[in-house]
């Protein structure tokens, strides 16, 4: 084998998976995978509560509605508060509101008013095989108080 037929090989081998990288690169870039557009939103918590999942959130101008999901295990009497000059945090499941008991994988709507400044948020709650009153915080950062 001659030098240069091993320079020409040396080359060609590097060449194609140096190709084959830039391809790849080029695709993902087309698909929009470097680039997250406006339909992807930061989660205003996560994990949230630690029991809870994030599951969405919306903000109408006076209330964020955040939605977490709750994990495998009953919860009984949950209730949440929010320190917040203009009203106060309410939860609910379904139609009910106040403390509510949330099912396995219930979806929990918490209300949290806010007008641009970080809102400490509580959540109490009782796991159904305990008598310990649980209080999980969050403080929510004031710009998803925004449109």
């Amino acid at each position: 084998m001659t030098k240069g037929q091993v320079s020409l090989e040396y080359l060609m081998t590097y060449g194609i998976a140096i190709a084959i990288v830039v391809i790849a690169v080029g695709a993902l870039y087309s698909m929009g995978v470097f680039s997250p557009g406006s339909s992807t939103s930061v989660p205003p918590c996560t994990p949230c509560f630690g029991d809870f999942s994030y599951n969405a959130h919306t903000y109408d101008g006076t209330f964020l509605k955040l939605e977490i999901k709750n994990g495998p295990g009953k919860i009984n009497n949950l209730s949440c508060t929010a320190s917040s000059d203009s009203a106060s945090a309410n939860c609910s499941v379904g139609s009910g509101t106040g403390p509510v008991d949330v099912n396995p994988n219930d979806v929990v709507t918490i209300n949290i008013p806010g007008s641009g400044s970080d809102v400490d948020t509580n959540i109490s709650f009782i796991k159904e095989e305990s008598d310990l009153n649980i209080t999980r915080t969050e403080t929510i950062s004031g710009s998803y108080f925004s449109k």
